[in-house]
């Protein structure tokens, strides 16, 4: 995918397409992954596709795909955005850690941007329980409640963290994640900033 990527604040007309986002929520993307637009669709469709191969396929020389965008990904929050008053907090997968098919995807991409830029700060503080089933492959997707009563909070870590916390997640439909993530985390640090960041934002086709 071209490097030539600009990040876009998601106004109040695309916050409309996104349920659970409210009118004070601050969210930014690099773009659009349409939904149920196939690999083919976009450079965007091809990067999250690959973002997304399941851990299971680590054996296969596919899976080099995945890694190639883990660190572009990289790149664009080393080399793209200032980092300096923030802490990222990676949403954390449907999986849980101790699942065999826990995807660190996200947290690998820190790492590797925090090796490019050593001003980054991020942080795991918030865990996952148990594994949930993920919410695209469920008729019933997970509500913020739900996903907040299964979420752990490292209230050490969260004291520590700089006076902005950038919400890092892949891909942004509803928005529940985003919402589950701020209201737990606001209710162990009042006060504190919260920013979403999304690598695309979903965009439904008509017939879809």
């Amino acid at each position: 995918m071209s490097e030539k990527v600009r990040l876009s604040k998601i106004d109040e007309l695309l916050r409309l397409h996104h349920s659970f986002l409210e009118e004070d929520d601050e969210c930014y993307s690099w773009g659009t992954y349409t939904s149920r637009g196939g690999f083919a669709c976009s450079q965007m469709n091809q990067l999250i596709s690959n973002l997304k191969k399941e851990v299971a396929r680590r054996n296969l020389p596919e899976y080099e795909y995945k890694l190639k965008a883990i660190r572009t990904v990289a790149r664009w929050i080393a080399e793209g955005i200032n980092v300096e008053e923030f802490t990222f907090v990676p949403v954390p997968p449907s999986r849980c850690k101790s699942d065999p098919g826990y995807d660190d995807r996200l947290v690998k991409i820190l790492e590797i941007a925090k090796s490019l830029n050593e001003k980054l700060d991020f942080c795991e503080i918030v865990t996952q329980k148990s594994t949930m089933p993920p919410s695209h492959l469920t008729e019933c997707r997970n509500n913020p409640v739900q996903l907040e009563n299964n979420y752990e909070v490292d209230k050490i870590s969260l004291n520590k963290a700089r006076s902005a916390i950038v919400v890092f997640d892949d891909v942004l439909t509803a928005g529940s994640h985003f919402r589950a993530m701020k209201n737990v985390i606001l209710k162990n640090r009042r006060n504190i900033k919260i920013i979403g960041l999304f690598i695309a934002r979903v965009h439904r086709q008509e017939n879809s």
